[in-house]
């Protein structure tokens, strides 16, 4: 909960609880301090978030039953008056304390920094925030981390009730509903995991450039070439492969068989694939010494695609090439892929989400 999303989450759930009081989307973003396009974006991700409709009907700011329900759940809990400490609610007093709270989480403000992408400037002009409104310190740092005052551990501890709060609502309403699985796969990886159309899991599946970013992007299942280091995930299993030389049989035509790897490096086109997570250290020696290369500058190109076009001969793992393209057993290729299957530590006990993880360990089992 303590990630970019989970501030988030908090903040449009807030800003659900102020339109709810005003039922004016003006007076609510004036209260807030927001425009009126940014307090459509919180709803908009709400309704993304939590599968719901939060207006009654189009152009009325009427909430619908399920979003009343919602601001029912934990109106309470976003009460900051913590005993003789008397809390504004607003947006900048919710980032304060989320900043605080992830400040003690993480021991100290550039581990904090680094997770959240915040400057350590910005968690301090927060905290200090904080520190204003109460009159009293909250944080000591010195050189072995930031430690939380007797005030400042009174603040956390209640906040964290919401933070529960807010968990145990998102859980609730996964377990109630059937939908579908978010399944998100690095591009490259689609050709590999081929998932059964006859499969028994209702699922969506998003393909990205690049992997996919947990902060940016609306997924519960990935498929990774990268080592997700998020603490917001977790790793089911992983799953290493070999990789190989392909090519086209166009351009093995046009520029016949390699006999071997010095053939390879001194007559033939090879394409750089150095910026791919499987590119190890006797790949790219390969490709220095290579007297024809096809540069690759931008991830959004499949390397596969451009292989299966003619244009040289690529290093992908042996489970991505694509029918179009011949593997060359003959060249001997060192690089290895690993596939990570991770999942959001909030969901991954669901029983919804229990049974997708086991299909796709499966799956990647049988690869």
């Amino acid at each position: 909960m303590i990630t970019k999303r989970g501030l988030k989450r908090l903040e449009a759930l807030l800003s659900l609880m102020f339109l709810a009081n005003t039922v004016s989307r003006q007076k609510t973003a004036c209260i807030l301090g927001i425009s009126v396009d940014t307090l459509a974006h919180y709803i908009s991700f709400l309704e993304s978030d939590l599968k719901i409709e939060v207006f009654q009907r189009q152009h009325s700011c009427s909430l619908s039953e399920k979003a009343k329900n919602i601001v029912t759940t934990v109106a309470a809990f976003f009460d900051l008056n913590y005993g003789k400490i008397h809390i504004p609610i607003n947006l900048k007093n919710l980032r304060s304390l989320f900043y605080l709270n992830a400040v003690f989480l993480y021991g100290n403000k550039r581990k904090a920094s680094q997770k959240l992408s915040a400057s350590v400037e910005t968690i301090n002009l927060y905290i200090e925030n904080l520190e204003n409104i109460i009159g009293k310190s909250l944080i000591l740092t010195n050189n072995k981390g930031s430690f939380l005052t007797p005030v400042g551990e009174h603040l956390i501890k209640k906040f964290n009730m919401l933070i529960n709060e807010v968990e145990h609502l998102y859980k609730t309403l996964a377990a109630a509903k059937i939908k579908k699985i978010r399944l998100a796969l690095s591009r490259e990886i689609d050709a590999a995991i081929l998932l059964e159309s006859q499969s028994d899991i209702l699922q969506d599946i998003m393909t990205f450039a690049d992997d996919p970013n947990m902060h940016a992007e609306d997924w519960d299942i990935a498929i990774t070439y990268s080592e997700p280091t998020d603490d917001d995930l977790v790793i089911i299993t992983k799953k290493e492969i070999a990789c190989g030389f392909f090519a086209s049989k166009e351009y093995l035509n046009s520029c016949g068989m390699p006999q071997n790897l010095d053939d390879l490096v001194s007559n033939h086109r090879i394409l750089d694939g150095s910026s791919r997570p499987y590119a190890d250290k006797a790949y790219k020696t390969i490709l220095q010494k290579c007297r024809k290369i096809c540069p690759i500058n931008s991830i959004n190109i499949i390397i596969t695609d451009m292989a299966g076009y003619g244009a040289g001969i690529c290093v992908v793992p042996i489970t991505v090439a694509k029918n179009n393209l011949i593997y060359l057993q003959n060249i001997p290729c060192s690089a290895k892929a690993t596939l990570y299957l991770s999942v959001h530590k909030s969901i991954k006990d669901l029983p919804l989400y229990q049974t997708a993880i086991s299909k796709y360990c499966e799956i990647l089992k049988a690869i």
